[in-house]
């Protein structure tokens, strides 16, 4: 039920989990009962009542004594069925509310230990002045991060050439400043990312900064944005463009969760508009196309057009082989007006001069499309508060906006990944518990008994929800994941006590006593298969290595709903029973 990238990253997790289940049935139906047969060949039938005074024995006393406390309060249960059924239902009114308002994120926050640093200079910037403002940037960095840093890299400007297609950087006046923290670093990244934003924003005031401490799996989330918040503004005029895009950056950066918030398109990068006097051109014998190769030639490279190679013989290695005005050429004001091109009616070479206009001005730095349609680019980051809340607060700013006719606002990278992969999550939840319900109906050979346990489902959002709320964790996919696997854990709680149930009454026992008697039957297994599950995740749930962040919600939402299930299964399933199932005759 996923789609895109968490399709490739998630389902291998559901396919192990239900291969895991799988050969764990197979295991219980064939070994189980061999090595059972093996170990207790020789036990006599009642060896086990009697007393021992080693810890397992005692072990065993606890157990009997909860069991039986469990059965006497069990009889006061059914007697106050109603009080407590209405109970459990508000306790799911607030669960469900605490579960909506607990914030929501496509993937937990993860300490990976780098983080990337977005410098935007004013457009135009020289490289070497540009140069000179990330070199005291990178005093600053290695200053705060002192011995925690392990690796500092810094990419300044772009080639406007093929290698432009694998940096962010769209001009001299860009650059990115990767930061790798040592394995043992004391302070987190986004501690030091909070505390650099603040001192180079202070000593570089006017420059554009961006942090992202999301590592490569949230960069292949949110297909690789560079932020988390994408708000994108579709339209047709740049320039109009470019005001809903700085009005919507100025309402998002007044709210107190977002961070970094900046518009990616600029109009104003310093130009030399060239104008071709077509007539003039035709005059001289020039074609226009020749003219602009010369030019790009002079300031580039013949490469960007005309591919010429030249292979090594002695290694086989080939190179691109062009020609260019060499860089102290072009250093001049003058250049572009004494470029020549050759005449199809003079063997003179034509200097562009002669033929056209060359003035300053400004243009895009780059112009972005989507869908076939230009579109502009607002990012922001979140801090204090989840990206699902950052973005309801945005959404309803955007929806407050009037738009000129043709334009118009939407959420894309990891906010729009959110929406659509927790709607699949939820269609799979849906049918999870619609197949566990079909599955079990034959079974039980009933209706009203399956729909005992399908019943108690819900009641184990209670402890998810409770235990998320208290640990703030966020609702995410690994959380949703680990909703639909407590689907598995209640019904299979459910079997096992309705099962013994419908044994006894097939004894001729009264609902009353087969209820009491059954549930107190099932105690034990209830209890054990809990604790197993419970503490198996508890390790998962407390993340104690760094990077481990990453599975918490998962764990946190099994064992809420694992033990929210083990009381709902000893208490509200017999309480559903009494009221739902038939009296056989």
């Amino acid at each position: 039920f996923l789609t895109g990238i968490t399709k490739f990253l998630f389902s291998p997790l559901a396919i192990t989990v239900a291969a895991s289940m799988v050969g764990s049935y197979i295991f219980a139906l064939t070994l189980i009962p061999i090595m059972a047969a093996f170990f207790f060949k020789n036990k006599l039938p009642n060896s086990d009542n009697k007393k021992t005074k080693n810890a397992l024995g005692f072990f065993q006393r606890f157990i009997d004594k909860l069991g039986a406390k469990y059965k006497k309060s069990l009889s006061k249960t059914l007697e106050l069925r109603w009080p407590i059924l209405g109970i459990t239902v508000l306790l799911l009114v607030i669960s469900l509310f605490l579960l909506n308002n607990s914030g929501y994120e496509l993937f937990p926050q993860s300490d990976v230990g780098q983080m990337e640093i977005s410098v935007r200079m004013e457009s135009g910037t020289r490289l070497e002045d540009a140069n000179k403002t990330i070199a005291e940037m990178e005093q600053v960095i290695r200053k705060e991060t002192g011995g925690d840093l392990e690796q500092l890299v810094a990419n300044i400007g772009v080639f406007y050439d093929l290698p432009a297609a694998y940096t962010p950087n769209s001009g001299t006046q860009d650059a990115f400043i990767g930061v790798q923290l040592k394995e043992s670093h004391e302070t987190s990244t986004f501690e030091y990312a909070s505390r650099l934003r603040k001192k180079l924003r202070e000593k570089f005031p006017g420059i554009e900064l961006s942090f992202n401490t999301g590592g490569m799996i949230t960069a292949a989330l949110n297909e690789g944005k560079p932020a988390p918040i994408d708000v994108q503004v579709k339209g047709n005029n740049l320039k109009i463009l470019r005001e809903i895009s700085e009005k919507i950056r100025d309402t998002i950066a007044t709210l107190s969760s977002t961070r970094d918030v900046r518009v990616l398109q600029r109009l104003d990068q310093p130009s030399k508009n060239i104008d071709i006097d077509r007539i003039k051109a035709a005059e001289l014998g020039i074609e226009p196309v020749e003219a602009i190769k010369n030019m790009v030639s002079a300031l580039n490279s013949s490469v960007t057009f005309q591919k010429s190679f030249w292979i090594d013989e002695r290694n086989g290695n080939h190179y691109y082989v062009g020609v260019t005005y060499p860089e102290s050429a072009i250093d001049n004001r003058f250049v572009l007006e004494n470029v020549g091109v050759n005449s199809s009616i003079s063997e003179k070479t034509i200097p562009f001069r002669n033929f056209s206009k060359i003035t300053d001005g400004t243009n895009p730095v780059e112009i972005n499309h989507h869908n076939l349609t230009r579109a502009f680019n607002v990012y922001a980051n979140a801090e204090g508060k989840d990206i699902g809340r950052v973005s309801d607060e945005i959404q309803s700013i955007i929806n407050g906006m009037e738009l000129p006719s043709g334009y118009e606002v939407n959420f894309e990278g990891e906010v729009a990944i959110i929406k659509d992969s927790f709607g699949g999550l939820g269609l799979g939840l849906v049918l999870a518990v619609i197949l566990a319900f079909l599955i079990i109906t034959p079974l039980f050979r009933s209706f009203r008994k399956p729909l005992i346990i399908i019943l108690a489902f819900p009641f184990g959002l209670i402890g998810v929800a409770l235990l998320m709320w208290g640990t703030g964790t966020y609702l995410s996919i690994q959380s949703i994941m680990g909703i639909i696997m407590m689907v598995g854990i209640s019904v299979s709680y459910g079997n096992i006590l309705v099962d013994r149930i419908n044994a006894l009454m097939g004894e001729g026992k009264q609902k009353q006593a087969a209820i009491i008697e059954g549930s107190s039957d099932r105690f034990r297994p209830v209890l054990m298969t809990a604790s197993t599950t419970i503490l198996g995740l508890l390790p998962t749930a407390l993340a104690t290595n760094p990077g481990s962040e990453a599975n918490v919600p998962l764990a946190i939402a099994v064992i809420g709903g694992t033990l929210m299930a083990t009381i709902i299964t000893l208490y509200i399933i017999p309480i559903f029973y009494s009221l739902i199932a038939k009296t056989e005759k």
